[in-house]
């Protein structure tokens, strides 16, 4: 039993020493990518034999740069034989993947942008990487390539890719640039181990705070662009800061300039910063560059509904400390309040003509480059009281006298209790007199419009019709004793009265009462006459005298 483990032992070793030797002795390759072949031997053309095959020993034995950029290649296999070479450059090609490179252990510097690569072999062998650059790809993550364990590491610039998370960077703590911009990146990991960071770009991401920031006491260039970033108080102790770059963000504050003598570069436009935030900056004399201009626009309510006769106040929520603002105020684009020292207007009382787009500009003398401004905001002056519906009830009804209406379950918005009620006929035309009762008597068929008045004197109309009972006759006589003086007819439209003889004696427009006069203003007579309702519908009427 012993001696068959031994040989078995023995021809195992055999194997594996025959597989290394193959391995080892493996002379030439031939580039499977057309692209890659005619780079290389461009470049390279004494590394191939007579066949046009790379000579693997001489591959293995060049240690100068491999520099194969904008050469359209598909296929980087092969690249794995350039073991000693210290600087891989595979930049805008169309790659969409890397070969395995851990056979490239010399490997310093990686510059593979401007690819489709969607991810990184791991680097785990790779001990002296000091530079990768994979900008411009299609990277979704960097799981895979043990990145995180890259101690030799000095910069990870992995910018224009699909990156929604980073794994923990706090093992390298020789990193001094960490660029991630132009990512759907929401958050960084803590950086409160990589104190030696001296750039730091994060723009054109979703990303809102920094974790650690106040860790980075050795930052120099700051990028954020772009970004939902609120707040930069963490850089408020760093002193070696010599560019800052936050246009188009979230900023309501800016971190402490005033102790950092390098800075020779803000570009800070677009933020939500006003005089107070800036006019102190203007002491500064290290800028070559200071760009804060525009700023985003300061809050006013976007609509604002006031019902006539009350007092309303617009008012600029800024820069409590400063008294040399000057406000100019706008209604529908035109100046209406100019130069003013007072961050309000007001409206003392409201009215109807008040109705309109209003917005302000903001100066300050001692920052003439910037001029703030307001959104727009609508102003809606709405009638100091309202009938929104006419809710009667007929209590009782009389065919001759008319009805006792009741109009309490009218609603109404607005006004100052209490208030009063009047009711005015228009077909025909009379006044009822009016009280704080909702109850109204002897209102006989017609139109009418009701009239509600607060006690401020305030008042609104609203038109209604009362119909005639269903029980009464369609009789009427016109003949002045306010009793049935009239006949309403509340179809809507245009009707024509036509006599026992055919013959149209009354044209209308209706709801309208009919008096009992033909055209030309004479009496008709006594009879029996025919009112076709829009040349339609008919239904008659007797009229006696």
């Amino acid at each position: 039993m012993k001696r068959i483990n031994y040989i078995s032992y023995l021809c195992l070793f055999y194997f594996y020493i025959a597989a290394l030797f193959s391995a080892e002795a493996q002379t030439y390759y031939t580039i499977p990518d057309d692209s890659l072949y005619k780079a290389l031997m461009k470049n390279y053309d004494t590394l191939f034999n007579a066949n046009g095959q790379l000579i693997v020993a001489k591959a293995r034995g060049m240690s100068a740069d491999l520099n194969l950029d904008n050469a359209g290649i598909t296929n980087a296999d092969g690249i794995q034989f350039f073991e000693s070479t210290g600087i891989l450059r595979l930049r805008n090609n169309k790659l969409t993947s890397i070969p395995q490179l851990s056979s490239m252990k010399g490997l310093r510097r990686i510059y593979i942008n401007g690819n489709q690569i969607t991810s990184i072999p791991d680097l785990t062998a790779l001990y002296k990487l000091a530079d990768l650059y994979i900008v411009n790809n299609k990277i979704v993550s960097l799981a895979g390539s043990n990145i995180e364990t890259k101690t030799t590491l000095l910069y990870l610039t992995c910018s224009g890719n699909n990156i929604t998370t980073l794994p923990d960077l706090s093992q390298l703590t020789n990193l001094k640039t960490l660029s991630v911009d132009h990512n759907p990146l929401t958050s960084l990991p803590d950086l409160k181990f990589n104190t030696g960071l001296q750039q730091l770009d994060v723009g054109n991401t979703d990303i809102h705070i920094i974790p650690s920031l106040d860790s980075l006491i050795n930052l120099e260039r700051f990028n954020c662009d772009n970004s939902n970033m609120t707040k930069l108080s963490g850089l408020d102790s760093n002193t070696k800061l010599i560019k800052i770059s936050a246009k188009n963000c979230q900023l309501t504050s800016l971190p402490f300039f005033g102790n950092k003598p390098n800075l020779i570069s803000a570009t800070i436009e677009n933020n939500y910063l006003t005089f107070e935030d800036l006019i102190p900056l203007t002491s500064l004399n290290t800028f070559s560059v200071f760009a804060y201009s525009p700023q985003k626009e300061v809050s006013l309510p976007l609509y604002a509904t006031i019902r006539e006769t009350n007092n309303f106040t617009y008012q600029v929520s800024i820069d409590p400390a400063l008294t040399t603002n000057k406000y100019t105020w706008h209604k529908n684009g035109i100046q209406v309040l100019i130069d003013s020292p007072q961050n309000y207007y007001t409206f003392a009382p409201v009215f109807m003509g008040d109705s309109g787009t209003y917005y302000t500009t903001i100066t300050n003398p001692a920052l003439t480059g910037l001029t703030l401004r307001t959104n727009y905001s609508k102003l809606t002056v709405r009638p100091c009281i309202e009938i929104n519906t006419i809710n009667l009830s007929v209590l009782s009804s009389d065919c001759r006298e008319g009805s006792l209406i009741d109009i309490a379950g009218t609603t109404i918005d607005g006004g100052t209790a209490p208030v009063s009620y009047t009711l005015q006929s228009t077909s025909p035309v009379s006044n009822i007199p009016g009280s704080t009762d909702t109850q109204f008597k002897n209102i006989i068929p017609g139109t009418y419009i009701l009239t509600v008045t607060d006690s401020k004197n305030c008042s609104a109309m609203k038109p209604f019709l009362l119909d005639k009972g269903v029980d009464c006759e369609s009789v009427f006589s016109p003949n002045g004793d306010g009793i049935m003086d009239n006949y309403f007819i509340p179809n809507t439209g245009t009707i024509q009265i036509y006599n026992s003889s055919k013959k149209l004696i009354r044209t209308m427009s209706v709801p309208a009462a009919w008096d009992g006069t033909t055209n030309d203003g004479s009496l008709a007579d006594a009879g029996y006459y025919v009112i076709v309702i829009n040349g339609s519908s008919s239904f008659g009427v007797s009229l006696m005298r």
